[in-house]
């Protein structure tokens, strides 16, 4: 009997120290590993995936444990790492933030119909390096204890900067002086006659929806034809004012833009995102000027962001 206790109780602290030691090697980072603007550590039990899909937004995956796995990507926005932990995830997610990490950090659980991610979150005023799991996992408990020592190890590598982004842009056209508040970017068009195009919002904002709005973009596009460009104008008019239901205060008129006579549209849109409800606004101007089409669209919302929207217009000069 007493044997049989002895044989039973040494089988027991064999599989607790085999627990210990996998949980160990599944958790404890020691791999070095890197992405365009981190390094990091995974830990050895980690195997990396070669994820197409997550590859082709600069993402890695490892597998971990039973089936588990861990997506790693890094990412760049103008709001701060706070304002987008925030606006991460349903409304009722459970958001903490992390001590004891190199860099800011922010931790982010909830629930969707079909998973139970689970988001570490941490990074610099510039690129947010982000991880991911899904704690219904039947381990998902490892990934977690996993991601919480990874990020300790989490290094910004890059020599970019928030605070060195360039405040001055200069083309042919025109010229933007954007000072320490906002940031200009180009932006895709689908235009094939643009020559040149740029978007300005704010450099960084602390609230989850100013990194989207408001936003200022100008371009120049290669056809200056007064008569077509009023054509286009009178067509987006048209397309409003007979779209009563989710377009009102359509306004079509001529406005003064940079001392030149500009084509004017506007409307508004009421939205109510996640029970917020709010107006945004669409102005779109156009000029011509030396056979090239000046456009220039602001998209923001009423009430909050109109005197950012004419600070970005003073940050314009057109040559």
């Amino acid at each position: 009997m007493n044997k049989a206790i002895i044989i039973s109780g040494a089988a027991v602290a064999v599989i607790a120290a085999s627990a210990v030691g996998y949980t160990y090697y599944m958790t404890h980072p020691s791999v070095e590993c890197t992405t365009d603007s981190f390094s990091f550590k995974v830990p050895r039990g980690f195997k990396f995936n070669d994820n197409e899909s997550i590859q082709d937004i600069n993402g890695q995956m490892y597998k971990y444990g039973f089936g588990g796995d861990i997506a790693i990507c890094e990412l760049n926005s103008n709001q701060t790492l706070r304002a987008y932990a925030k606006a991460l995830g349903v409304d009722d997610a459970e958001r903490k933030r992390i001590d004891g990490t190199p860099l800011e950090c922010y931790n982010i659980k909830y629930k969707t119909k079909n998973a139970n991610p689970n988001v570490y979150l941490t990074g610099t005023d510039t690129y947010f390096f982000v991880m991911e799991t899904d704690s219904s996992f039947i381990n998902g408990f490892l990934g977690d204890m996993a991601m919480k020592n990874i990020v300790k190890t989490v290094k910004y590598t890059s020599d970019y900067r928030l605070a060195d982004l360039p405040d001055e842009y200069d083309n042919e056209y025109f010229h933007i002086s954007t000072g320490g508040k906002y940031s200009f970017s180009d932006f895709e068009y689908k235009d094939e006659g643009l020559l040149a195009g740029q978007a300005i919002r704010l450099r960084e904002s602390d609230e989850k929806d100013k990194g989207i709005y408001p936003v200022l973009s100008i371009g120049v596009n290669g056809s200056g034809n007064a008569e077509n460009n009023a054509e286009k104008y009178d067509e987006r008019y048209e397309s409003k004012i007979n779209d009563p239901e989710r377009f009102h205060s359509v306004v079509r008129d001529k406005q003064e833009l940079f001392g030149y006579e500009a084509e004017h549209v506007h409307f508004e849109h009421y939205d109510d995102y996640k029970g917020t409800p709010f107006t945004q606004v669409y102005d779109m101007k156009s000029f011509i000027k030396d056979g090239h089409t000046y456009y220039v669209n602001m998209n923001y919302i009423k009430d909050r962001d109109e005197a950012d929207v004419q600070e970005m217009l003073d940050c314009i000069t057109i040559k």
